[in-house]
């Protein structure tokens, strides 16, 4: 994502970029933002965890803008993984 997160982006779902949910945004701090998981989350597959340095012990996670490929309405889609 070319910019900052900013406030407007809480609440906003984050999906992969094939549209399936990962979770909220429910903080932003400039070029970070907190993520809750979303509770049918339990399938996210380990490359999108890894990708995002993502553990299973914990229910939110920072997500970097580098990461955002792009925002749409109340969406903000991730980068597909190369």
């Amino acid at each position: 994502m070319d910019r900052m997160f900013r406030d407007d982006d809480r609440e906003k779902t984050v999906v992969t970029s094939e549209g399936r949910t990962v979770g909220r945004v429910r903080d932003v701090d400039d070029d970070r933002a907190t993520i809750d998981r979303s509770d049918d989350d339990e399938s996210l597959t380990d490359e999108i965890k890894d990708m995002l340095g993502w553990g299973d012990d914990d229910d939110s996670h920072e997500l970097h803008r580098d990461h955002v490929e792009r925002e749409e309405d109340d969406r903000l889609y991730l980068r597909q993984r190369r």
